[in-house]
């Protein structure tokens, strides 16, 4: 921004501008007139400034982001490839997720910033009341004020208050204020403007003019304009007479000044204030001959200021007002001048402007322009100018081209909702309908989840060689929802002519889904190979078309590709890069398939809370959807708790997308789901071995899925538990040849410790070797302990131990127990009850099955008596608790039952006398703990010691012992209640202490935050404390997804977040 000819010095206020650059934020807020704009370019001027003037047109995204960037460019060059992606379609989530897009967009900026800015740096945006509140460039804006670098200081000058909150940066003394108070000119401030214009001999005037406007820069200035060509003996006389006007004085003032201008400059005023902006070329263009000096004359005496580019003004706002409502032209002289400006930037490719112009006079010439140049305009960025004139037009000149051409339109910005309705109005109930409209449109569906509709759309699209590119498309996504329902046929017959159309018209969009259909069969032909290039041309020709949906979708498929082939690290690389583009995109369903993955290849990693935080993110932005494909991140979240060995929350995940993945056809949900729902049961009720086995089948039924070697695995298990090891070994084998021939480690290592379980131990050194090679630590762990005990002494006793660790650091503490009895070769305790997560109870290591209890109310009463701690119950408060509904009479005699059945599960065999767990005498009934070894009881007493006495030992035992909330399943009982909440806020504790203990080893850090953040997703210190443990470990891109988490989260609350975290200094 220039600085302003004819400005007079503000010194007090330059220094107070000089103070505030040195903190994150100077905000410079005042009415219109006070001179923010004039005071900010004079101050700026000579220094290293980036400047960008806020418009009504900046309120999308997409036009803020360029706006920075044309702004921050000539500083940070490397920002300059940031525009190129906001033109590309942004996903059918753009709009529910805004506020996720702004803050990937603030992070995107923010990084560029602190890698390639190695000085202080000055960002003035003007103007920035222009932009609703609302406005997702208003979230930019507060994304880039939270998250940028210390040396991007932001100068913000506006009409009205910052639309976000400030108040913690201005408690850390990070912003300066300055106000319409400090912005009024001083006496001696007034008094050097006149003695600039009007020259000596003005002190008089200067106070009477200082009392009348208080100060008012923008009627200082044009007081003395208005007096510019008075006589100096009557301009006393002439001011007193403007200051007595009942009028609003500005207006009135205007008056004065134009009332004494040339009758061309009237005219000049007059015209131009109804364009868009406007400059020497342009008036000649219209007309408006001998422009140029007065222009300058304008612009010097503040009447103009301008539009941001070389040749190019705007009025001053209250000149402008001024003019369209005092300064007369004749309508017809400016509808003629309106649309020949429309035609001359028209001829310049500023469409914009031109249909501003255009829609102000003659929307037929706006129709004629969106007609002819409206899908270059789209395809150009243009996308909600498009919609915006197409929307204003009158219904007399709409038509089905201008609808498609809005459709279009409002599915490149996202609004496929929109696109949907636009659409919809050019389409027949039946029969053929134009291609481009049928794949756009079924697109639509089948992002959502909808492949059924999805499917039937694609199957009325018109195929008759006119148009090969959108022949390639239609046929490519219509493949690709056939491989999704498993009907791998009907897909390679559709791809191969996608593949062929493509080739035709060589375009690079349609060439790119070719290959990445072609990529996904040869996963399923176990052709790796064949994957692997495939995707390689896809990602080529999608990133040469600027395809934004499918470089997401080929790198969250490629991340596919590298966890099945054991490199989980190279799957989470492609996944944050794709992460990142979703975010930025608005193509939520694929960032949610991305979480999804990221959740499996965390699994193999043995990162178990890692895995369950992203999958749980995947779970919600799917429902948040209200998209069926949830089932994918449920499948792999059953997964994770059955790893873990919390079968009971496995179980329910995998029943809950078994029906869903049933009702959408989705194979690769449903084999997975079924394979893991058969492996909890076969160790919860293996009495019910023949319908598992008939579950784990209907898995394997569903043919070559990419699920099929597990559910090959899962079928071998079950056959196992059922007695019959030499086909569970044929099974194994099975499972190991289709593992090898798909080059999927991982799979291979879970088929040979199937074979080693069924008999063939010689193989444990392989699986363990994979598993290590790997680095899938809860794998290995197993192994471990499979070794261990097949070995004895010593040895066995190091590698039980090794696995005890290996269980202990992934949060499986089920088995970490069971490693630790086999390490100390010590027979387990004779009855131990765990409640924290499931509800179990193993006697002598051995767990009670569900068919062992007769009655759910026993089940219950010894679940009532481990939440009173152990302590005597009356068994008038159990009648209450058990059967609220029942006179005493009734319910006392079930007690009895409920009583003796507890007695009968735990003691079976009646080694014990009928009191020795459990006691009673004729008023309370109580859980001996001395007798039973009670999971929550040694939770509670080793955290507590180990708060009291900070003894790490104990609180790290404490916090690997707490496997989740106390009797997860009952989260409803009131009984419950109070022994769940005393235990989960005692585990904060322990693992807010662990974490700031183990500052120095941040993943270990990160570990005990996320289980926090487990229990109370709006825990800010661990949000923050997250943050400075990613950044910490180097994963950037992680702590920048955590940090919008987090704001996200406390949006929720309506709490204003805190600054991005510093990034900690290293030793």
């Amino acid at each position: 921004m220039e600085s302003v000819a004819g400005t007079v010095g503000r010194p007090r206020l330059a220094a107070l501008l000089d103070e505030g650059v040195q903190r994150r934020l100077l905000t410079v807020v005042a009415d219109a007139g006070f001179g923010k704009s004039t005071l900010l370019a004079s101050w700026a001027a000579g220094r290293a400034c980036a400047w960008h003037t806020v418009r009504a047109e900046d309120a999308s995204l997409a036009a803020m982001v360029s706006g920075l960037v044309d702004a921050l460019r000539r500083q940070v060059p490397a920002l300059e490839a940031i525009p190129a992606e906001l033109q590309s379609p942004r996903g059918p989530d753009a709009d529910a997720e805004q506020q996720t897009r702004a803050l990937a967009y603030a992070a995107l900026l923010a990084d560029a910033l602190e890698q390639n800015l190695g000085h202080d740096l000055v960002l003035v945006l003007d103007d920035l009341h222009e932009i609703d509140p609302g406005a997702p460039a208003t979230k930019l804006i507060e994304g880039l004020v939270r998250t940028a670098p210390s040396n991007l200081h932001l100068v913000v000058a506006s009409r009205t208050q910052m639309p976000f909150g400030i108040d913690r940066l201005r408690g850390r003394g990070q912003v300066l204020e300055i106000d319409a108070t400090a912005l009024a000119f001083t006496v001696s401030e007034t008094l050097a403007v006149l003695r600039k214009v009007l020259g000596e001999g003005t002190d008089e005037l200067a106070e009477s003019l200082q009392a009348a406007v208080q100060g008012w820069p923008a009627a200082v200035r044009l007081a003395v304009e208005a007096l510019r060509t008075v006589p100096p003996d009557e301009r006393g006389s002439r001011l007193r007479r403007a200051l007595r006007s009942d009028g609003p004085l500005y207006d009135y003032l205007a008056e004065e000044v134009f009332a004494a201008e040339p009758p061309a400059v009237r005219r000049l005023v007059a015209s131009v204030a109804a364009l868009p902006r406007f400059g020497s070329e342009l008036c000649k263009a219209i007309g408006l001959t001998d422009s140029v000096e007065t222009l300058q004359q304008l612009r010097t005496r503040g009447l103009l200021v301008s539009a941001g580019d070389i040749d190019g003004y705007e009025l001053n706002p209250l000149v402008r007002n001024f003019a369209k409502d005092r300064l007369a032209v004749d309508e017809r002289e400016l509808a003629a001048l309106s649309l020949e400006a429309g035609r001359w930037f028209e001829s310049i490719g500023e469409h914009r402007d031109a249909l501003v112009c255009y829609q102000a006079v003659d929307p037929a010439a706006a129709v004629r322009m969106l007609t002819e140049r409206g899908h270059a305009m789209v395809s150009g960025g243009m996308a909600e100018t498009v919609v915006a004139a197409v929307a204003a037009l009158p219904a007399d000149l709409r038509n089905p081209a201008l609808d498609q051409l809005e459709g279009e339109a409002r599915q490149v910005l996202g609004d496929w909702q929109g696109a949907v309705e636009c659409f919809d109005r050019i389409i027949e109930p039946a029969g053929e309908i134009p291609v481009g409209v049928a794949w756009r449109l079924g697109l639509i569906h089948h992002l959502r989840g909808q492949t059924d509709v999805a499917i039937a759309t694609y199957r009325r699209g018109r195929i008759d060689g006119q148009h090969p590119t959108d022949e390639a498309l239609l046929q490519a996504w219509w493949a690709g929802a056939h491989w999704l329902r498993g009907e791998f046929e009907d897909c390679r017959a559709l791809v191969t002519a996608a593949h062929a159309a493509a080739k035709l018209s060589g375009d690079d969009g349609a060439l790119a889904i070719a290959h990445t259909v072609l990529a996904m069969l040869a996963a399923i032909d176990s052709d790796p190979h064949g994957n692997f290039n495939h995707y390689v041309r896809a990602l080529e020709h999608a990133e040469r078309a600027g395809d934004l949906l499918q470089s997401i979708r080929i790198r969250v498929n490629r991340s596919s590709h590298h966890i099945a082939e054991g490199d989980y690290q190279l799957g989470l690389k492609e996944l944050d890069v794709a992460i990142e583009l979703a975010d930025r995109a608005g193509f939520a369903v694929f960032r949610a398939l991305a979480l999804n993955n990221r959740g499996e290849a965390l699994l193999r990693l043995g990162r178990l809370d890692e895995a369950i935080g992203e999958l749980e993110a995947s779970r919600a932005l799917y429902q948040k959807l209200d998209s069926r494909r949830v089932a994918q991140p449920l499948s792999v979240l059953g997964e994770v708790y059955r790893e873990r060995g919390d079968r009971a929350m496995a179980r329910a995940c995998f029943e809950e997308a078994i029906p869903i993945a049933e009702e959408t056809k989705d194979m690769q949900s449903l084999v997975p789901s079924l394979a893991g729902l058969a492996r909890v049961l076969a160790v919860e009720e293996p009495e019910r071995a023949a319908e598992l086995a008939a579950l784990a089948r209907q898995a394997v039924a569903y043919g070559p899925v990419l699920g099929l070697s597990g559910a090959l695995v899962a079928l071998g298990w079950v056959t196992l538990h059922a007695g019959n090891q030499t086909e569970a070994a044929a099974t194994a084998q099975e499972a190991a040849a289709l593992c090898r021939k798909r080059r999927d480690r991982a799979g291979l290592a879970d088929a040979l410790e199937l074979y080693a379980a069924a008999g063939g131990a010689e193989v444990l050194h392989e699986v363990l070797n994979i598993r290590s090679e790997l680095g899938d630590q809860l794998g290995e762990a197993r192994a471990e302990l499979m070794l261990a005990k097949r070995t004895s002494g010593s040895e066995g006793r190091e590698l039980a131990l090794r696995a005890h660790q290996q269980f202990l650091a992934a949060g499986a503490t089920r088995y970490a127990a069971a490693a630790l009895a086999a390490s100390e070769q010590t027979g387990p305790a004779p009855v131990r009850i765990e409640c924290l997560g499931g509800f179990r109870v193993l006697r002598n290591g051995r767990a009670v099955q569900l068919g062992e209890w007769p009655s759910k109310k026993a089940r219950d009463l010894l679940k009532i008596l481990v939440a009173r701690r152990c302590r005597p119950v009356a068994r008038v408060q159990l009648l209450d608790l058990l059967w609220p509904e029942q006179d005493e009479s009734v319910a006392s005699p079930r007690l009895s039952v409920a009583l003796s059945t507890v007695r009968s599960v735990l003691d079976p065999e009646k080694r014990y006398p009928p009191d020795h767990f459990v006691g009673a005498d004729r008023a309370t009934i109580w859980l001996d703990g001395e007798q039973t070894a009670v999971d929550v009881e040694l939770f509670l007493h080793d955290a507590r010691e180990g708060l009291n006495t900070s003894d790490l030992r104990l609180l790290r035992a404490a916090e690997a012992a707490y496997s989740g909330d106390f009797l997860e399943e009952d989260v409803y009982a009131d009984w419950a209640a109070g022994m769940r909440e005393e235990a989960r806020a005692l585990y904060v504790r322990v693992a807010r202490v662990l974490a700031e203990r183990g500052r120095r080893d941040p993943d270990a850090a990160a570990g005990y935050l996320l289980r926090i953040l487990q229990r109370d997703q709006y825990d800010e210190r661990a949000h923050l404390g997250l943050v400075s443990a990613f950044q910490a470990s180097g994963a950037h891109g992680e702590a920048r997804r955590a940090y919008r988490t987090y704001v996200q989260r406390m949006g929720e609350l309506e709490v204003e977040p805190a600054p991005y975290p510093a990034v900690p200094a290293r030793l």
